[in-house]
């Protein structure tokens, strides 16, 4: 992984919003080439390590590349769009099937039929 632009499946660091004290929180990039701001802004969705209904269990199998490190989830529901200069960190990249389903389950949330 590079400094940027980052690609869809990367796992980023960014400023944790809406948090009073400063904190840092991992967003998968969902966006790619298409987004019209790629490399600029990308649409995201959140990880946590609190498992929630209708949350993306992660392990070892759904990361690519980096250190999964404790139990995460990802949270479809928590859908953000993020400026490329305030992404402090790259912490790895989810398996294209992986980034697949939570784009799916993205989709569904907002109302998409598939």
């Amino acid at each position: 992984m590079t400094d940027g632009p980052f690609q869809r499946g990367d796992v980023v660091w960014h400023p944790a919003p809406f948090k009073s004290q400063p904190a840092e929180r991992p967003f998968l990039i969902l966006s790619g080439p298409p987004h019209p701001f790629h490399g600029t802004e990308y649409a995201v969705v959140g990880l946590t390590r609190t498992e929630r209904p209708s949350a993306i269990a992660l392990d070892q199998t759904t990361w690519e590349l980096g250190d999964p490190g404790e139990e995460s989830y990802v949270s479809p529901w928590y859908l953000f769009t993020l400026k490329h200069d305030n992404i402090i960190r790259p912490k790895g990249s989810l398996t294209l099937d992986t980034t697949n389903e939570v784009a799916g389950a993205v989709a569904s949330m907002i109302g998409v039929e598939t």
